[in-house]
């Protein structure tokens, strides 16, 4: 195991951060977590967790086969409801299709469950000491063979042997990483583009419903509904939650809008205008669950919503000297994003603890092993995102084409082996007692051996999905193009039937302890100074902010100005919500 001298810093502490310092801590290596707002470990009453924003997210069998060898599982499903699938349907609740999760728990060990991201946020958080947090937003950072050193908006400076970017889809530290990589030609111009937009989000979740209105709310699984708006470019989403709310978000395709990291702003700042619109565009429309969709937007209050933009993208660049990338860093979907930033962090730490000797060489070939295993599913998950969005969200004749042949004729083989391919890594942390896997389909070995190059693992896969997909396209798309295509039953997409599922209710249950600031850092830092159509009866019953600009620094490459003020609705540009 490596030595318990290695410094490390990581950079976040969202949910890629907190599994990534959770995964260090069980090591025994030394570490500290830097964040912008460290959250506050204050219990929160009911409504103040209705107040968070973070909407739901879902995480998926990769992570949870981690999160059961924490032994924090069945905390989980106190707040979190198993999937069934994702159904979508036209304005006027027409059916055109579904895509059925109900048997992950079979084929992966595990049903991919929903849950409020503030509730995940505060488990995750109450396992780390409160000394490992420190305040800082890191504004750039130097490294060389010997040494990283970083440096954050209020003066402080942090110096590590590795720095472990966890700060979401616009990292300062990958920006950082990046720009100096350029500056030496060895960037792959794939990675110097800039960050596309393919969606722009708003999220939010209503307050506490009445489940005789809303019986939805009473089933076991949670059903994911969709709705696409004829004549708008809004896709709107209905998540049903455990604790008796229904998360939403409204989702808009951006049309090839590419967003520099400095230049952002230009575009958060059309927010209130774009918000409003957006959300009188669909108040009119008819929910899923009966009514309509601004009958549950006038119950979700105002800050429990907020406004972000969602990526795809997979960079070919995951470290470079003593820095490496993780989850939304180096890769990112629309779908499940938090799972894989829990897999990344499993992944990496588990080479850390196994690199030997402690030399810059070690160090390197560590982070490309990490990459090795990490980068065929990380590809395998973006280009499934890519083609869900593209069904559930997407417009015009190619989207058409390909919400038909998935919704109708796609093979059930290739189904599975779309899934299979994003679900077969699922890793435990090698140092810790094994839990057993009970999925049916075999993850990948989950032993501390030396990987191979990734492109020999990728080729087939690509080769498979997207050339088997084109030629099955080919051959339906006449009958996918008529004006109204012959749609098969609700369960053509795959057989349908919600099992039993045992869940405890959710209890108002404590997740955060007291918050205790420590100047003090176990790395060594020098101090700021001071200036410084679900509407049916439910057959089962449940039984269970800111925007920054770069300027040019000499030493520590670019770095944020001061904050751009905004207005209105919180701006997030991590994980996305419904979907």
């Amino acid at each position: 195991m490596a030595s318990t001298d290695l410094r490390i810093i990581i950079a976040g502490s969202g949910i890629a951060g907190l599994s990534a310092a959770i995964a260090l801590e069980l090591a025994g290596l030394n570490y500290i977590v830097l964040e912008q707002e460290p959250a506050s470990r204050d219990s929160p009453s009911n409504e103040s967790v209705d107040m968070t924003p973070g909407g739901a997210i879902q995480v998926g069998p990769t992570a949870l086969h981690f999160l059961r060898q924490l032994g924090v599982y069945e905390e989980i499903q106190k707040f979190s409801k198993p999937v069934s699938g994702f159904s979508m349907n036209e304005h006027d609740m027409n059916y055109l299709g579904r895509i059925d999760m109900s048997n992950h728990r079979e084929r992966y060990g595990h049903h991919t469950e929903v849950m409020a991201r503030s509730h995940l946020h505060a488990l995750l958080l109450q396992r780390v000491p409160p000394k490992r947090i420190t305040p800082g937003k890191i504004l750039g950072m130097i490294q060389d063979k010997e040494k990283v050193v970083v440096r954050c908006s209020d003066g402080s400076t942090h110096e590590g042997d590795i720095l472990i970017a966890a700060d979401g889809a616009f990292s300062n530290v990958r920006h950082t990483l990046y720009w100096n990589l350029d500056e030496k030609k060895q960037l792959p111009q794939a990675d110097a583009e800039p960050m596309s937009a393919d969606l722009r989000v708003i999220s939010g979740c209503t307050k506490q419903l009445d489940p005789q209105k809303y019986p939805v709310l009473l089933d076991a699984m949670s059903e994911i509904q969709s709705v696409q708006l004829p004549d708008k470019p809004y896709t709107i989403w209905f998540v049903p939650l455990l604790d008796n709310r229904i998360a939403w978000d409204i989702t808009q395709e951006v049309t090839k809008t590419a967003i520099r990291q400095g230049e952002a702003s230009t575009v958060y700042h059309w927010r209130p205008r774009d918000i409003e619109e957006a959300m009188d565009a669909v108040k009119g429309f008819e929910c899923p669950y009966g009514g309509k969709v601004g009958d549950l937007i006038e119950t979700s209050a105002t800050e429990s919503m907020f406004f972000h933009m969602t990526e795809e993208r997979l960079c070919e660049t995951w470290y470079g000297g003593r820095t490496v990338l993780l989850g939304d860093a180096c890769h990112k979907g629309f779908h499940q994003p938090a799972s894989e930033a829990i897999v990344d962090a499993v992944t990496l730490v588990n080479f850390l603890t196994n690199m030997t000797p402690e030399s810059m060489e070690s160090l390197t070939a560590t982070f490309k092993e990490y990459q090795s295993r990490r980068f065929p599913t990380a590809k395998a998950v973006v280009e499934q995102c890519t083609l869900l969005r593209q069904v559930f969200a997407g417009r015009g004749r190619a989207a058409s084409l390909k919400r038909n042949f998935v919704f109708n004729y796609m093979p059930e083989k290739m189904r599975n082996m779309s899934d299979d391919k994003r679900n077969e890594d699922r890793p435990q942390l090698w140092f810790l007692p094994q839990v057993q896997d009970q999925g049916v389909v075999k993850g990948l070995p989950n032993l501390p051996t030396s990987l191979t190059d990734s492109t020999a693992a990728e080729g087939p896969v690509k080769l498979s999905l997207e050339a088997a997909m084109n030629a099955a396209l080919s051959s339906t798309s006449s009958a996918a193009s008529s004006p109204r295509s012959p749609r098969s039953p609700r369960g053509s997409w795959s057989s349908f039937s919600r099992p039993a599922f045992s869940m405890p209710s959710a209890p108002s249950v404590s997740l955060f302890s007291t918050f205790t600031s420590s100047s003090s850092s176990s790395l060594a830092s020098t101090p700021s100074s001071p200036n410084t159509t679900s509407s049916r009866k439910s057959s089962m019953k449940s039984p269970r902010g800111s925007v920054t600009k770069f300027q040019d620094d000499p030493k520590f490459g670019r770095h944020e100005e001061d904050n751009v003020p905004t207005e209105g609705l919180v701006v997030h540009t991590g994980d996305p919500v419904a979907v």
